[in-house]
């Protein structure tokens, strides 16, 4: 059983080059031959920066020549992620285009079709009866990706269970095909796997919510959300891995994506009005960077450099970035510094390549994420009592390296200040 991976977005990457370390002799292939050639070359996906690390068995990842070649293949993984626009929308018609494509190729053998795209439920429905009508020799399966964005490679080794949508069929073939896999399968129809995927990370989203408003409400009333949380993760209901840390807000898109699928499918005029009032809530919540830069500097043209562009050190994307509002505000020079990312040929403009430079150039300093190495750095500039610089840290992971005083605030801190 040599499956071929089809589309070289992060979940094709991670699919491909993780079963050929695990599994056994796969195949790649991507209609974007640019992608083809990147991973090729292994110049992977900065969404997952560990892959360039991983050592696998280069004769057990081959390539495919020609999309002609997808015919010879019994098992197809389709591997496109939905591309998101950067309010976090999903571009279905991308999937569907692509899956369109493949299936013209006119299989003359039954094909299992194994897709991991993040689609609305009945999405792979409507697409069987508009395409598929007439033809036996594609097999549809829906596989629910659950990888998490930076920390792929483990979940996808040594996943918690694997969730396929399929007919009873395809049970004793999916069951060889992930034998190698030791945890639970579990087989829904295709349309409740679709549901499980946008409930996980809706949950997810919610989750996130949650925690943000408390800590509205907790500024309001001059109390710290953020001690609290441990005492939360306590209550089993809860759970030690709940996300319950508080944040500026919800960016990356890949949350977002799942939101927006609710909204679509749902014909309850009350969940519209919900979802669209998280959206509201999310992008007001961007603001707390603006009035944290307001009640410490009231300078016209405030020079602003921001460490971590993405929005988690582990992953790379700025979809709906945390910091787009500083960035449209015209009173602001804002400059980016990332010590984890490439970030020169990613459209973000203003880069500042040099940490010691930004910091003694700049009036206001936030912090997002950096590596050990400038986080010393950091630590000594501002120990050197530079009064006329202010930092902002707005991860709590950073909180220890620096205390609350007149020229540093940790944005979310769970200790408390000695």
């Amino acid at each position: 059983m040599k499956p071929v991976f089809l589309g070289l977005t992060h979940i094709g990457q991670v699919y491909s080059l993780l079963w050929s370390k695990k599994v056994s002799t796969c195949y790649v292939y991507d209609y974007d031959k640019n992608n083809l050639l990147r991973f090729k070359n292994k110049k992977f996906t900065q969404e997952e920066p560990g892959l360039k690390k991983i050592r696998y068995n280069k004769n057990r990842l081959k390539f495919l020549k020609n999309e002609n070649d997808l015919k010879n293949f019994d098992t197809i993984f389709f591997t496109y992620d939905t591309p998101i626009n950067k309010n976090g929308y999903p571009n279905i018609k991308f999937i569907e285009k692509r899956l369109l494509r493949l299936i013209k190729l006119n299989f003359k053998r039954k094909t299992k079709l194994i897709i991991t795209s993040q689609v609305f439920p009945g999405f792979l429905d409507k697409l069987k009866k508009k395409y598929l009508k007439n033809n036996k020799n594609i097999d549809i399966i829906y596989m629910v990706d659950t990888l998490k964005m930076g920390s792929a490679i483990d979940r996808f080794l040594f996943p918690e269970q694997i969730i396929l949508g399929t007919d009873l069929k395809n049970k004793e073939y999916l069951n060889e095909l992930f034998k190698k896999f030791k945890c639970k399968k579990i087989f829904f129809g295709v349309k409740e796997a679709e549901l499980i995927k946008i409930s996980i990370n809706l949950y997810l989203y919610f989750s996130v919510s949650y925690s943000n408003i408390l800590d509205n409400l907790s500024r309001q009333i001059g109390l710290n959300f953020s001690k609290i949380t441990e005492s939360l993760r306590n209550d089993k209901r809860i759970g030690k891995y709940a996300y319950i840390n508080p944040s500026v807000a919800i960016s990356g898109g890949h949350l977002e994506r799942d939101l927006y699928y609710l909204k679509l499918i749902t014909k309850s005029k009350i969940i519209k009005k919900l979802t669209n009032n998280f959206q509201k809530f999310n992008d007001e919540r961007k603001n707390i960077l603006l009035e944290e830069i307001r009640k410490k500097n009231k300078k016209k043209n405030l020079k602003i450099l921001i460490l971590g562009s993405s929005y988690k050190e582990n992953s790379f994307s700025n979809i709906n970035s945390i910091f787009q509002e500083i960035i449209k505000f015209r009173n602001f020079k804002v400059k980016f510094y990332d010590s984890f990312f490439d970030i020169n040929n990613l459209g973000i403009k203003n880069i500042e390549n040099n940490l010691l430079k930004g910091l003694n150039e700049n009036d206001f300093i936030i912090l997002n994420y950096i590596n050990r190495k400038d986080l010393v750095i950091i630590k000594n500039f501002f120990n050197n009592k530079v009064n006329n610089r202010f930092l902002l840290n707005i991860s709590s992971k950073y909180e220890k390296f620096f205390k609350n005083r007149e020229n540093i605030k940790n944005l979310f801190p769970i200790q408390k200040n000695i």
